[in-house]
């Protein structure tokens, strides 16, 4: 990304180009000694470093062995502990379960997920990705809790659920939560979607009422968090049948998946109906036909891979609303992880993946 430091950044570009030249032709190589760490200087000021993962150094996100990670999933379960406290959720929200974590974050925190079942329909679950979302953090890690406690809902009935409650932790352990990422990148804008290039940007700098609003800034480039690749490397890894994401403060249940428009085919049929398994046990919630945004979650894995993926939205973020919503939601919830459906997403894994996190 090309940031104009000077007026004359032009002039700059022009002198780096001249002395470029000159090095390969009539300067002797003696002088060119002296003068290329002044091109090179040159150059670098006309640049600005990006903090994203690269093949350079993607090893400092990565736990090299489960027993490396067990250190840093207890301190996380610990820190976790004390924002539950804070916000009078509930206590030992995390210690309790046997969490995997194969990536950290850049402030090192662990990139947690659970399994639950080992059959074939699988569900996904993620909260947290928008910490200033506060009410659905508890929601995800209650829903492990109490299926631990219930393991009548998925044993010897062909279900797997696979839960990643805190998909942006950094975002979390701030004394104000934010919705982006440490940096500064909305993780439900960073997926690389056919779209991204063409629209992530123009949309960010666009769009009515948010212009270059930080909050939704989609990143330099796609995929270029590591919480964007977590999720791409669960839902490579599990293929799941269907994939819920909780958010606030707007208040509705959307689907993004085959037949969001149209639904021809049974199966699309089904699979659409999918979000009224939520509603219908959750006080007939509000159901909308929202849009998705370029690399957003619906975008990359529900219209681009078909895989029925539904959000839903709690209508404010007050923490203080969380029992509420906990005991509003239940039946939904159920019903959604045991709600039948094909496997009708395709396994389309995201360029660039390799090789970052393989």
């Amino acid at each position: 990304m090309i940031k104009n430091k000077n007026k004359n950044k032009n002039i700059y570009l022009l002198a780096v180009l001249f002395l470029s030249y000159l090095s390969m032709s009539i300067i002797p190589d003696t002088l060119m000694a002296y003068i290329r760490p002044v091109s090179s200087k040159v150059a670098e000021s006309l640049f600005t470093n990006i903090d994203m993962i690269t093949p350079t150094n993607k090893d400092q996100f990565k736990y090299e062995s489960s027993s490396s990670s067990k250190k840093d999933i207890k301190a996380f379960c610990e820190k976790l502990d004390s924002v539950f406290k804070k916000y009078n959720w509930f206590q030992d929200p995390c210690s309790s379960i046997d969490w995997t974590a194969e990536q950290r974050t850049k402030q090192g925190h662990p990139l947690i997920y659970t399994e639950f079942g080992n059959g074939q329909r699988s569900t996904m679950i993620f909260s947290g990705v928008h910490p200033d979302e506060l009410v659905a953090i508890p929601i995800g890690f209650k829903l492990a809790t109490y299926l631990k406690e219930n393991p009548d809902i998925y044993t010897d009935k062909n279900i797997r659920i696979i839960i990643a409650p805190l998909l942006n932790p950094d975002g979390l352990f701030l004394d104000k939560p934010t919705r982006a990422n440490t940096n500064g990148v909305d993780l439900n804008r960073n997926f690389f979607t056919k779209d991204w290039y063409s629209s992530a940007k123009k949309s960010w700098q666009t769009r009515p009422g948010r212009k270059r609003d930080k909050r939704v800034f989609p990143g330099y480039f796609p995929n270029s968090e590591v919480e964007t690749l977590f999720q791409i490397r669960l839902i490579n890894k599990f293929i799941p049948s269907k994939i819920l994401s909780m958010h606030a403060p707007l208040g509705f249940l959307d689907y993004d998946g085959p037949g969001k428009k149209v639904a021809s085919t049974p199966t699309e049929k089904k699979a659409k109906n999918l979000v009224y398994s939520i509603s219908e046990k959750s006080g007939n919630y509000r159901v909308v036909q929202y849009t998705y945004y370029p690399g957003s979650l619906g975008n990359y894995a529900g219209n681009e891979r078909s895989i029925p993926t539904v959000t839903l939205e709690f209508d404010t973020e007050d923490p203080n609303k969380f029992k509420n919503y906990w005991k509003t939601f239940l039946p939904g919830l159920m019903n959604y992880i045991t709600y039948d459906i094909d496997q009708v997403g395709y396994n389309v894994k995201s360029m660039f993946l390799h090789p970052y996190l393989e």
